[in-house]
Protein backbone atom coordinates (compact mmCIF):
# COMPACT_ATOMS: atom_id res chain seq x y z
CA UNK A 1 0.00 0.00 0.00
CA UNK A 2 3.13 2.40 0.93
CA UNK A 3 4.30 1.86 -2.66
CA UNK A 4 1.07 2.10 -4.61
CA UNK A 5 0.85 5.45 -2.77
CA UNK A 6 4.41 6.14 -3.91
CA UNK A 7 3.32 5.32 -7.37
CA UNK A 8 0.30 7.56 -7.29
CA UNK A 9 2.07 10.60 -5.92
CA UNK A 10 4.65 10.33 -8.61
CA UNK A 11 2.51 9.74 -11.57
CA UNK A 12 0.34 13.14 -10.55
CA UNK A 13 3.35 15.30 -10.08
CA UNK A 14 5.59 13.97 -13.10
CA UNK A 15 2.37 13.67 -15.14
CA UNK A 16 0.85 17.02 -14.26
CA UNK A 17 4.68 18.57 -15.02
CA UNK A 18 4.83 16.65 -18.72
CA UNK A 19 0.97 18.20 -19.55
CA UNK A 20 2.03 21.96 -18.44
CA UNK A 21 5.08 21.58 -20.46
CA UNK A 22 3.35 20.86 -23.94
CA UNK A 23 2.03 24.29 -24.89
CA UNK A 24 5.42 25.02 -24.54
CA UNK A 25 7.02 22.12 -26.58
CA UNK A 26 4.76 22.93 -29.21
CA UNK A 27 5.40 25.98 -30.89
CA UNK A 28 7.53 28.54 -29.69
CA UNK A 29 5.79 31.18 -27.88
CA UNK A 30 5.82 35.01 -27.69
CA UNK A 31 6.89 37.27 -25.08
CA UNK A 32 2.89 37.78 -24.90
CA UNK A 33 1.49 34.59 -25.12
CA UNK A 34 4.45 33.49 -22.39
CA UNK A 35 3.40 36.22 -20.32
CA UNK A 36 -0.13 36.36 -20.29
CA UNK A 37 -1.56 33.39 -22.86
CA UNK A 38 -1.65 35.76 -25.41
CA UNK A 39 -5.34 37.87 -23.79
CA UNK A 40 -7.15 35.13 -25.64
CA UNK A 41 -8.10 32.85 -22.38
CA UNK A 42 -12.18 32.02 -22.82
CA UNK A 43 -14.50 31.64 -20.01
CA UNK A 44 -13.44 28.45 -18.53
CA UNK A 45 -9.86 28.77 -19.27
CA UNK A 46 -9.82 32.43 -17.29
CA UNK A 47 -12.37 30.53 -14.66
CA UNK A 48 -10.25 27.50 -13.33
CA UNK A 49 -6.73 29.43 -13.36
CA UNK A 50 -8.80 32.26 -11.19
CA UNK A 51 -10.31 29.08 -9.19
CA UNK A 52 -6.73 28.12 -8.51
CA UNK A 53 -5.79 30.74 -6.34
CA UNK A 54 -8.60 29.23 -3.79
CA UNK A 55 -7.99 25.55 -4.32
CA UNK A 56 -4.32 25.77 -3.13
CA UNK A 57 -2.41 24.48 0.24
CA UNK A 58 -4.78 25.82 2.58
CA UNK A 59 -7.73 24.54 1.23
CA UNK A 60 -6.74 21.75 2.21
CA UNK A 61 -4.87 22.26 5.02
CA UNK A 62 -5.62 25.71 6.49
CA UNK A 63 -9.56 25.57 6.21
CA UNK A 64 -9.60 22.03 8.18
CA UNK A 65 -7.08 22.73 10.28
CA UNK A 66 -8.81 26.30 11.53
CA UNK A 67 -12.11 24.17 11.97
CA UNK A 68 -10.26 21.74 14.15
CA UNK A 69 -8.37 24.36 15.96
CA UNK A 70 -10.20 27.18 16.00
CA UNK A 71 -14.03 25.88 15.71
CA UNK A 72 -16.46 29.08 14.05
CA UNK A 73 -13.73 31.63 13.19
CA UNK A 74 -12.97 29.53 10.29
CA UNK A 75 -16.80 30.30 9.11
CA UNK A 76 -14.81 34.20 7.97
CA UNK A 77 -13.55 31.90 4.76
CA UNK A 78 -16.81 31.19 3.01
CA UNK A 79 -17.54 35.23 3.57
CA UNK A 80 -14.67 36.35 2.18
CA UNK A 81 -14.63 34.48 -1.17
CA UNK A 82 -18.59 36.15 -1.91
CA UNK A 83 -17.58 39.47 -0.86
CA UNK A 84 -14.25 39.09 -2.88
CA UNK A 85 -15.89 37.96 -5.89
CA UNK A 86 -18.31 41.14 -5.59
CA UNK A 87 -15.58 43.14 -6.05
CA UNK A 88 -13.66 41.95 -8.76
CA UNK A 89 -16.83 41.81 -10.62
CA UNK A 90 -16.58 45.68 -11.24
CA UNK A 91 -12.51 45.94 -10.82
CA UNK A 92 -11.40 43.12 -13.12
CA UNK A 93 -13.24 44.05 -16.50
CA UNK A 94 -12.11 47.60 -16.55
CA UNK A 95 -8.08 46.32 -15.67
CA UNK A 96 -8.38 44.02 -19.11
CA UNK A 97 -9.58 46.77 -21.10
CA UNK A 98 -6.58 48.87 -19.44
CA UNK A 99 -3.72 45.61 -19.99
CA UNK A 100 -5.18 44.84 -23.60
CA UNK A 101 -5.71 48.58 -24.79
CA UNK A 102 -1.90 49.65 -23.81
CA UNK A 103 -0.06 46.31 -23.80
CA UNK A 104 -0.15 45.90 -19.70
CA UNK A 105 1.83 42.43 -18.04
CA UNK A 106 2.16 42.98 -14.85
CA UNK A 107 0.69 44.51 -11.46
CA UNK A 108 3.48 47.68 -12.05
CA UNK A 109 2.36 48.26 -15.28
CA UNK A 110 -0.53 49.25 -14.33
CA UNK A 111 -0.06 51.37 -11.43
CA UNK A 112 2.53 53.12 -13.96
CA UNK A 113 0.02 53.86 -16.41
CA UNK A 114 -2.69 55.11 -13.99
CA UNK A 115 -0.12 57.92 -12.89
CA UNK A 116 2.05 58.05 -15.45
CA UNK A 117 4.42 57.57 -13.18
CA UNK A 118 7.18 54.34 -13.29
CA UNK A 119 8.80 55.07 -10.20
CA UNK A 120 5.54 54.18 -8.54
CA UNK A 121 5.28 51.35 -10.60
CA UNK A 122 8.77 49.91 -9.80
CA UNK A 123 7.61 50.72 -5.87
CA UNK A 124 4.70 48.63 -5.44
CA UNK A 125 6.40 46.02 -7.93
CA UNK A 126 9.09 45.43 -5.41
CA UNK A 127 6.76 45.71 -2.51
CA UNK A 128 4.53 43.03 -4.35
CA UNK A 129 7.67 40.84 -5.14
CA UNK A 130 8.06 40.95 -1.38
CA UNK A 131 4.75 39.75 -0.31
CA UNK A 132 4.70 37.17 -3.44
CA UNK A 133 8.31 35.44 -2.25
CA UNK A 134 7.03 33.88 1.33
CA UNK A 135 3.43 33.44 -0.05
CA UNK A 136 6.04 31.26 -2.54
CA UNK A 137 7.64 29.64 0.30
CA UNK A 138 4.50 28.63 2.00
CA UNK A 139 3.38 26.41 -1.23
CA UNK A 140 6.26 24.67 -1.17
CA UNK A 141 6.40 23.90 2.67
CA UNK A 142 2.78 22.64 2.48
CA UNK A 143 3.37 20.24 -0.38
CA UNK A 144 6.14 18.84 2.02
CA UNK A 145 3.86 18.43 4.67
CA UNK A 146 1.44 16.43 2.09
CA UNK A 147 3.74 14.13 0.48
CA UNK A 148 5.69 13.39 3.22
CA UNK A 149 2.62 12.31 5.45
CA UNK A 150 1.01 10.38 2.24
CA UNK A 151 4.58 8.84 1.61
CA UNK A 152 3.76 7.18 5.07
CA UNK A 153 6.81 9.01 5.53
CA UNK A 154 9.05 7.21 3.04
CA UNK A 155 9.53 10.54 0.85
CA UNK A 156 11.03 13.46 3.06
CA UNK A 157 9.94 16.79 2.53
CA UNK A 158 13.33 17.98 1.31
CA UNK A 159 12.54 15.25 -1.34
CA UNK A 160 9.71 16.16 -2.09
CA UNK A 161 10.23 19.98 -2.43
CA UNK A 162 12.83 19.15 -4.59
CA UNK A 163 11.63 16.88 -7.27
CA UNK A 164 8.10 19.22 -7.23
CA UNK A 165 9.20 22.39 -7.90
CA UNK A 166 11.76 21.45 -10.50
CA UNK A 167 8.88 19.87 -12.38
CA UNK A 168 7.34 23.16 -11.80
CA UNK A 169 10.05 25.41 -13.23
CA UNK A 170 10.19 23.16 -15.85
CA UNK A 171 6.72 23.55 -17.13
CA UNK A 172 6.98 27.32 -16.49
CA UNK A 173 10.03 28.12 -18.08
CA UNK A 174 8.68 26.29 -21.06
CA UNK A 175 5.23 27.66 -21.50
CA UNK A 176 4.23 30.78 -18.92
CA UNK A 177 0.73 31.13 -18.11
CA UNK A 178 -0.80 28.86 -20.65
CA UNK A 179 1.63 25.67 -19.35
CA UNK A 180 -0.31 26.97 -15.47
CA UNK A 181 -3.82 27.49 -17.21
CA UNK A 182 -3.78 23.55 -18.68
CA UNK A 183 -2.63 21.91 -15.49
CA UNK A 184 -5.18 24.48 -13.29
CA UNK A 185 -8.07 22.36 -14.84
CA UNK A 186 -7.11 18.63 -13.61
CA UNK A 187 -6.07 20.21 -10.14
CA UNK A 188 -9.47 22.19 -9.95
CA UNK A 189 -11.24 19.15 -10.71
CA UNK A 190 -9.85 16.54 -8.29
CA UNK A 191 -9.84 19.00 -5.65
CA UNK A 192 -13.18 19.78 -5.89
CA UNK A 193 -14.27 15.93 -5.80
CA UNK A 194 -11.72 14.81 -2.88
CA UNK A 195 -13.25 18.03 -0.71
CA UNK A 196 -16.47 16.63 -1.43
CA UNK A 197 -16.40 13.25 -0.95
CA UNK A 198 -14.48 13.36 1.52
CA UNK A 199 -16.14 16.23 3.60
CA UNK A 200 -19.91 14.23 3.15
CA UNK A 201 -18.31 10.80 3.97
CA UNK A 202 -16.25 10.88 6.61
CA UNK A 203 -18.86 13.11 8.86
CA UNK A 204 -21.29 10.28 8.25
CA UNK A 205 -18.49 7.50 9.29
CA UNK A 206 -17.77 8.85 12.16
CA UNK A 207 -20.51 10.60 13.56
CA UNK A 208 -23.40 9.51 11.59
CA UNK A 209 -24.17 12.57 9.64
CA UNK A 210 -23.31 16.44 9.68
CA UNK A 211 -26.14 17.23 11.89
CA UNK A 212 -24.95 14.84 14.63
CA UNK A 213 -21.26 16.24 14.29
CA UNK A 214 -22.32 18.47 15.53
CA UNK A 215 -24.69 18.06 18.25
CA UNK A 216 -21.18 16.13 19.70
CA UNK A 217 -19.25 18.86 19.06
CA UNK A 218 -21.47 20.89 21.34
CA UNK A 219 -20.98 18.34 23.90
CA UNK A 220 -17.68 18.79 23.55
CA UNK A 221 -17.42 22.51 23.51
CA UNK A 222 -20.65 24.09 23.77
CA UNK A 223 -19.19 27.62 22.64
CA UNK A 224 -16.50 25.69 20.13
CA UNK A 225 -19.09 26.65 16.64
CA UNK A 226 -19.89 30.12 17.39
CA UNK A 227 -17.05 33.29 17.90
CA UNK A 228 -14.53 33.44 19.58
CA UNK A 229 -14.82 29.30 19.22
CA UNK A 230 -11.34 27.85 20.36
CA UNK A 231 -9.83 31.31 20.26
CA UNK A 232 -9.84 34.87 22.57
CA UNK A 233 -9.85 36.91 20.41
CA UNK A 234 -10.92 36.40 16.65
CA UNK A 235 -14.64 38.11 17.40
CA UNK A 236 -17.60 38.92 15.88
CA UNK A 237 -15.98 42.34 15.05
CA UNK A 238 -12.50 40.58 14.15
CA UNK A 239 -14.50 38.57 11.75
CA UNK A 240 -16.00 41.48 9.89
CA UNK A 241 -12.57 43.69 9.73
CA UNK A 242 -10.88 40.59 8.49
CA UNK A 243 -13.90 40.49 5.63
CA UNK A 244 -13.58 43.76 4.95
CA UNK A 245 -9.66 43.26 3.88
CA UNK A 246 -10.15 40.08 1.85
CA UNK A 247 -12.58 41.52 -0.33
CA UNK A 248 -10.36 44.60 -0.23
CA UNK A 249 -7.11 42.70 -1.09
CA UNK A 250 -8.25 39.46 -2.52
CA UNK A 251 -7.40 40.63 -6.06
CA UNK A 252 -4.56 43.10 -5.44
CA UNK A 253 -2.56 40.14 -5.26
CA UNK A 254 0.27 41.03 -8.24
CA UNK A 255 -0.71 37.35 -9.68
CA UNK A 256 -4.37 38.07 -10.26
CA UNK A 257 -3.45 41.24 -12.37
CA UNK A 258 -1.66 38.83 -14.98
CA UNK A 259 -4.67 36.63 -14.75
CA UNK A 260 -6.43 39.32 -15.81
CA UNK A 261 -4.69 40.12 -18.33
CA UNK A 262 -4.60 36.58 -19.72
CA UNK A 263 -8.60 37.55 -20.76
CA UNK A 264 -9.88 37.57 -24.18
CA UNK A 265 -12.64 40.41 -23.32
CA UNK A 266 -13.57 41.73 -20.65
CA UNK A 267 -17.32 39.91 -20.08
CA UNK A 268 -15.05 36.99 -19.60
CA UNK A 269 -14.13 38.06 -16.24
CA UNK A 270 -17.75 39.48 -15.35
CA UNK A 271 -18.88 35.75 -16.25
CA UNK A 272 -16.09 34.36 -13.90
CA UNK A 273 -17.48 36.82 -10.72
CA UNK A 274 -20.45 35.80 -11.30
CA UNK A 275 -19.49 32.17 -10.89
CA UNK A 276 -16.36 31.64 -8.82
CA UNK A 277 -18.74 31.71 -5.77
CA UNK A 278 -19.62 28.42 -6.72
CA UNK A 279 -15.99 26.66 -6.12
CA UNK A 280 -15.63 28.76 -3.33
CA UNK A 281 -18.75 27.02 -1.30
CA UNK A 282 -16.94 23.81 -1.74
CA UNK A 283 -14.68 25.00 1.17
CA UNK A 284 -17.42 23.95 3.45
CA UNK A 285 -16.18 20.40 3.02
CA UNK A 286 -12.66 20.73 4.25
CA UNK A 287 -13.97 22.46 7.29
CA UNK A 288 -16.27 19.41 7.89
CA UNK A 289 -13.42 16.89 7.69
CA UNK A 290 -11.83 19.47 10.07
CA UNK A 291 -14.99 19.55 12.92
CA UNK A 292 -14.82 15.44 12.17
CA UNK A 293 -11.23 15.02 13.29
CA UNK A 294 -12.30 16.66 16.32
CA UNK A 295 -14.34 14.49 17.62
CA UNK A 296 -12.02 11.28 15.99
CA UNK A 297 -8.77 12.91 18.11
CA UNK A 298 -10.94 13.78 20.83
CA UNK A 299 -8.76 12.15 23.37
CA UNK A 300 -5.40 12.21 21.32
CA UNK A 301 -4.27 15.55 20.13
CA UNK A 302 -3.07 15.93 16.93
CA UNK A 303 0.88 17.00 16.89
CA UNK A 304 -0.08 19.80 13.90
CA UNK A 305 -3.61 21.33 13.96
CA UNK A 306 -2.67 21.63 9.43
CA UNK A 307 -2.39 17.89 9.18
CA UNK A 308 -6.30 16.85 10.31
CA UNK A 309 -7.82 16.80 7.04
CA UNK A 310 -4.36 14.10 5.84
CA UNK A 311 -4.13 12.38 9.22
CA UNK A 312 -8.12 11.54 9.12
CA UNK A 313 -7.78 10.03 5.61
CA UNK A 314 -4.64 7.84 6.83
CA UNK A 315 -6.04 6.20 9.42
CA UNK A 316 -9.27 5.49 7.49
CA UNK A 317 -8.65 4.53 4.19
CA UNK A 318 -6.38 2.37 2.46
CA UNK A 319 -2.86 3.54 1.62
CA UNK A 320 -3.55 4.02 -2.25
CA UNK A 321 -6.39 6.41 -1.06
CA UNK A 322 -4.19 8.52 0.83
CA UNK A 323 -1.93 8.52 -2.76
CA UNK A 324 -4.69 10.07 -4.36
CA UNK A 325 -5.59 12.60 -1.83
CA UNK A 326 -1.75 13.33 -1.71
CA UNK A 327 -1.59 13.76 -5.06
CA UNK A 328 -4.21 16.06 -5.53
CA UNK A 329 -2.90 18.02 -2.21
CA UNK A 330 1.06 18.15 -4.08
CA UNK A 331 -0.80 19.81 -6.90
CA UNK A 332 -2.95 22.22 -4.61
CA UNK A 333 0.30 23.42 -3.70
CA UNK A 334 2.14 22.97 -7.26
CA UNK A 335 -0.24 25.21 -9.39
CA UNK A 336 -0.54 27.92 -7.63
CA UNK A 337 3.28 28.20 -7.03
CA UNK A 338 3.91 27.88 -10.91
CA UNK A 339 1.02 31.23 -10.77
CA UNK A 340 3.14 32.94 -8.19
CA UNK A 341 6.85 32.04 -9.86
CA UNK A 342 5.62 33.28 -13.20
CA UNK A 343 4.15 36.75 -11.43
CA UNK A 344 7.52 37.30 -9.69
CA UNK A 345 9.75 36.83 -12.35
CA UNK A 346 7.79 39.19 -14.12
CA UNK A 347 7.61 42.19 -11.66
CA UNK A 348 11.03 41.47 -11.26
CA UNK A 349 12.59 41.45 -15.03
CA UNK A 350 10.31 43.99 -16.50
CA UNK A 351 9.25 46.14 -14.06
CA UNK A 352 12.20 46.63 -11.69
CA UNK A 353 15.33 44.91 -14.38
CA UNK A 354 13.91 46.61 -17.36
CA UNK A 355 12.47 49.74 -16.40
CA UNK A 356 14.41 50.50 -13.22
CA UNK A 357 17.55 49.28 -13.53
CA UNK A 358 18.00 49.71 -17.28
CA UNK A 359 15.70 52.59 -17.36
CA UNK A 360 14.23 51.07 -20.31
CA UNK A 361 16.69 51.86 -22.87
CA UNK A 362 17.66 48.94 -25.43
CA UNK A 363 15.67 46.10 -23.71
CA UNK A 364 13.04 44.01 -26.31
CA UNK A 365 10.37 41.66 -24.59
CA UNK A 366 11.95 38.74 -25.83
CA UNK A 367 15.08 39.62 -23.73
CA UNK A 368 12.37 40.79 -21.09
CA UNK A 369 10.82 37.04 -21.89
CA UNK A 370 14.62 35.24 -21.39
CA UNK A 371 15.35 37.56 -17.96
CA UNK A 372 12.13 36.36 -16.81
CA UNK A 373 12.52 32.52 -17.93
CA UNK A 374 16.08 32.87 -16.02
CA UNK A 375 14.74 34.44 -13.11
CA UNK A 376 12.36 31.48 -12.52
CA UNK A 377 15.05 29.27 -12.17
CA UNK A 378 16.67 31.22 -9.81
CA UNK A 379 13.79 32.00 -7.65
CA UNK A 380 12.82 28.37 -7.30
CA UNK A 381 16.37 27.98 -5.82
CA UNK A 382 16.45 30.41 -3.58
CA UNK A 383 12.51 29.50 -2.15
CA UNK A 384 13.85 25.96 -1.79
CA UNK A 385 17.18 27.21 0.19
CA UNK A 386 14.74 29.25 2.18
CA UNK A 387 12.34 26.68 3.04
CA UNK A 388 14.63 23.61 4.07
CA UNK A 389 17.67 26.13 5.48
CA UNK A 390 15.47 29.12 6.82
CA UNK A 391 12.05 27.43 7.20
CA UNK A 392 11.34 30.34 9.88
CA UNK A 393 12.98 33.56 8.22
CA UNK A 394 9.89 34.54 6.05
CA UNK A 395 7.21 34.03 9.30
CA UNK A 396 6.74 37.45 10.17
CA UNK A 397 6.89 38.83 7.08
CA UNK A 398 4.22 36.31 5.28
CA UNK A 399 1.35 37.19 8.31
CA UNK A 400 1.77 40.92 7.01
CA UNK A 401 0.90 39.12 3.89
CA UNK A 402 -2.89 39.50 3.05
CA UNK A 403 -2.73 43.09 5.39
CA UNK A 404 0.17 44.01 3.10
CA UNK A 405 -1.28 43.89 -0.44
CA UNK A 406 -4.52 44.93 0.62
CA UNK A 407 -3.18 48.43 0.70
CA UNK A 408 -2.12 48.46 -2.66
CA UNK A 409 -7.00 48.70 -3.04
CA UNK A 410 -6.75 52.35 -2.62
CA UNK A 411 -3.76 52.97 -5.36
CA UNK A 412 -5.65 50.50 -7.93
CA UNK A 413 -9.38 51.27 -7.24
CA UNK A 414 -9.48 54.65 -6.43
CA UNK A 415 -6.51 55.40 -9.66
CA UNK A 416 -9.57 53.78 -11.23
CA UNK A 417 -12.79 55.23 -10.77
CA UNK A 418 -11.50 58.60 -8.92
CA UNK A 419 -10.22 61.58 -10.93
CA UNK A 420 -8.95 63.11 -7.99
CA UNK A 421 -6.64 60.27 -6.96
CA UNK A 422 -3.14 61.54 -6.83
CA UNK A 423 0.51 60.09 -7.33
CA UNK A 424 1.77 62.04 -4.28
CA UNK A 425 -1.81 60.49 -2.42
CA UNK A 426 -0.13 57.34 -3.37
CA UNK A 427 2.88 57.32 -2.13
CA UNK A 428 1.40 58.50 0.96
CA UNK A 429 -0.97 56.32 1.72
CA UNK A 430 1.55 53.36 0.58
CA UNK A 431 3.81 54.16 3.62
CA UNK A 432 1.47 54.67 6.31
CA UNK A 433 -0.77 51.08 5.51
CA UNK A 434 2.28 49.11 5.21
CA UNK A 435 4.17 51.37 7.80
CA UNK A 436 1.03 50.16 10.28
CA UNK A 437 0.81 46.83 8.71
CA UNK A 438 4.45 45.77 10.01
CA UNK A 439 4.43 47.76 13.48
CA UNK A 440 1.14 45.90 14.27
CA UNK A 441 1.98 42.35 13.06
CA UNK A 442 5.57 42.41 13.53
CA UNK A 443 4.89 43.14 17.43
CA UNK A 444 2.38 40.46 17.70
CA UNK A 445 -0.95 42.85 17.44
CA UNK A 446 -2.32 40.65 14.57
CA UNK A 447 -6.04 41.54 16.50
CA UNK A 448 -5.35 44.55 18.28
CA UNK A 449 -8.65 45.49 20.56
CA UNK A 450 -9.77 49.55 20.22
CA UNK A 451 -12.57 50.38 22.19
CA UNK A 452 -13.35 47.13 23.25
CA UNK A 453 -13.53 45.27 19.67
CA UNK A 454 -10.66 43.29 18.11
CA UNK A 455 -9.67 44.45 14.78
CA UNK A 456 -7.84 43.09 11.76
CA UNK A 457 -4.76 44.58 11.89
CA UNK A 458 -4.83 45.15 8.11
CA UNK A 459 -8.27 46.80 8.51
CA UNK A 460 -6.24 49.46 10.70
CA UNK A 461 -3.78 50.13 8.62
CA UNK A 462 -6.25 49.98 5.41
CA UNK A 463 -8.66 52.66 7.01
CA UNK A 464 -5.65 54.97 7.58
CA UNK A 465 -4.26 53.97 4.17
CA UNK A 466 -7.76 55.41 2.83
CA UNK A 467 -8.03 58.67 4.69
CA UNK A 468 -4.42 59.70 3.87
CA UNK A 469 -4.84 58.75 0.75
CA UNK A 470 -8.04 60.83 0.30
CA UNK A 471 -7.20 63.72 1.86
CA UNK A 472 -3.89 64.29 0.48
CA UNK A 473 -5.50 64.01 -3.10
CA UNK A 474 -7.96 66.55 -2.21
CA UNK A 475 -5.05 68.89 -0.94
CA UNK A 476 -3.16 68.59 -3.64
CA UNK A 477 -6.14 68.80 -6.34
CA UNK A 478 -3.72 68.24 -8.93
CA UNK A 479 -5.47 64.21 -10.27
CA UNK A 480 -4.18 62.36 -12.95
CA UNK A 481 -4.28 62.72 -16.12
CA UNK A 482 -7.55 61.25 -18.18
CA UNK A 483 -7.61 57.98 -18.29
CA UNK A 484 -8.29 56.38 -21.72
Amino acid sequence: MNELAIIILFIFIIGTSILGAIPGMRSTLSPESWAVGGRDFGRWMNWFIMAGEVYTAFAFLGASGWAYQKGGPVFYILGYGALGYMVGYHILPKISVYGRRHNLITQGDLVEYLYNSRPLGILVSCIGVAFLLPYLQLQLTGLGLIVEVASFGAISRVTAMLIAFIMVALFVFLSGLKGVASTAVIKDVMMMGAMVFFGIYLPYHYAGGIGPLMNQIQTINPNFLIFPGGTSVLDVSWAMSTLVVMAAGFYMWPHFSTNTFSAKNPDVLKHNAVWLPVCHLLLIFPMLVGFTALIVYAHNPLPSADMAFLFLVKDTFPGWVLGIVGGAGALACMIPAADLLLSTSLLISRNIYAKGLRNGHDVSSHQIKQVARFLILLLTAAALYLSIFHGKLLVNLLLTGYSGVTQFFPIIVLGMFWKKASKLASICGLIVGEGLVFYLILNGMSAPAIAGYHLNAGFIALSANMIVFIIVSLITKTGKTNLA
